[in-house]
């Protein structure tokens, strides 16, 4: 299969409606004596927002039920520095990141959890 071309494809979606997002990530440093450092680094990429449906699964006492909820999701390239548990802020909200999936290494989805 030939990458590359969904790879530009990819490329102008993002570049379309481009997002300039800085990460947030805690790292935790050896400190040489037992213990740990907490370094917080930042990472800067573009990426792009999109909205999309998805059934939840709900486990009530009565069973499990399925709900339609509207989830925000970011399309960023295959090579981008984007790991679970990363926060940033983009136009006022704060978000977390909940799971990266990558796509044949042509690109990442990644659906978010807004905190504020």
């Amino acid at each position: 299969m030939n990458t590359k071309y969904y790879k530009k494809y990819i490329e102008k979606l993002i570049n379309s409606n481009p997002a300039n997002i800085t990460i947030k990530r805690k790292i935790k440093i050896d400190d040489g004596y037992g213990g740990t450092i907490i370094e917080e680094k930042e990472v800067n990429e573009t990426v792009a927002f999109y909205e999309t449906k998805a059934r939840r699964e709900v486990l009530t006492d009565y069973g499990v039920t399925y709900t339609g909820v509207q989830v925000t999701k970011i399309l960023a390239k295959h090579d981008a520095d984007i790991q679970e548990g990363d926060t940033f802020e983009y136009k006022g909200k704060k978000y977390k990141v909940l799971f990266v999936k990558s796509y044949m290494d042509i690109c990442k989805q990644i659906e978010l959890e807004v905190i504020a």
